[in-house]
């Protein structure tokens, strides 16, 4: 999948995450660092790629990208399951040290984090490479399984750009539309 598939589909699913399990009482900061770090999250397993969105998105970051590509293969340990759980450890400490008089729920941006870069990982597993979801086990992992690869999607084709794309933004504002009455008190208190 395209930066531009992956954000849109980890903003739709980190905000779907925070509005369900959102309490009335949390603050805005709590929605807007939600939404910060859904779009971080959807982009991080791409890290591994000098000329992906991630690294556009950040100050420095196509320099910083350069000097990180010799390093890593794409779909390596950055699309599995162990590269989720040390991303989602690393979330976990850095939103420990928020201070308080930020009125952050460090819980709801560890969830967010894991469901926004877990909708990656999915997503990449319906394209024809699929993931080494098992790393360090070189499989790639794939859906539909072998012998019906031949029906998944090629990244950044027609299928993506003119099914997919569209209809992951129809699916954010769904989230948005059927829980606006939270995200509506959450934002105006």
């Amino acid at each position: 999948m395209t930066g531009k598939t992956h954000r849109t589909l980890g903003i739709a699913s980190g905000t779907l995450a925070c509005a369900a399990y959102a309490q009335n009482s949390y603050s805005p900061s709590t929605l807007f660092a939600s939404l910060a770090i859904s779009y971080f999250g959807s982009l991080l397993p791409d890290i591994d790629r000098s000329a992906s969105l991630i690294w556009e998105s950040l100050p420095f970051g196509k320099t910083a990208g350069k000097v990180v590509d010799p390093f890593f293969k794409h779909r390596n340990i950055t699309h599995s399951l162990l590269g989720l759980a040390l991303f989602n450890f690393a979330v976990l400490g850095l939103t420990r040290i928020f201070p308080d008089y930020w009125l952050i729920d460090a819980n709801v941006l560890f969830l967010v984090f894991f469901v926004s870069y877990g909708s990656h990982l999915v997503a990449d597993m319906f394209t024809e490479e699929g993931i080494p979801l098992f790393f360090p086990m070189k499989k790639m992992i794939g859906i539909p399984p072998k012998p019906f690869e031949s029906v998944r999607i090629v990244t950044g084709k027609w299928f993506e750009n003119l099914i997919i794309y569209p209809a992951v933004n129809v699916g954010l504002i769904l989230v948005i539309v059927l829980y606006w009455q939270k995200i509506r008190v959450i934002l105006f208190k």
